[in-house]
């Protein structure tokens, strides 16, 4: 688990940091947003439904590898890490 350090709020900084570490330009979406949870999507359109809206969601770029998660907001800006194995 990797802190991205702040400001990380720009989807599309993200997705250029997930793609350095390989990944692919689809990705599959554990989120609080229904429109959008449990569906295979596009990286960027993935990233710019759950960055910044401080609810919790995981964007799986490589299945058990690569992922980015997005913490609960509490205080100031949402928590926000690159998962690696």
């Amino acid at each position: 688990m990797i802190e991205i350090p702040t400001p990380n709020s720009d989807y599309q900084e993200i997705a250029t940091l997930l793609k350095k570490h390989g990944a692919p330009n689809h990705c599959y979406v554990i989120s609080w947003n229904e429109e959008i949870d449990g569906k295979t999507l596009y990286l960027n359109e993935a990233l710019k439904e759950v960055v910044g809206f401080g609810m919790p969601s995981i964007v799986s770029c490589i299945e058990g590898s690569l992922a980015y998660f997005e913490a609960e907001q509490e205080v100031g800006s949402p928590s926000r890490f690159l998962l690696k194995r």
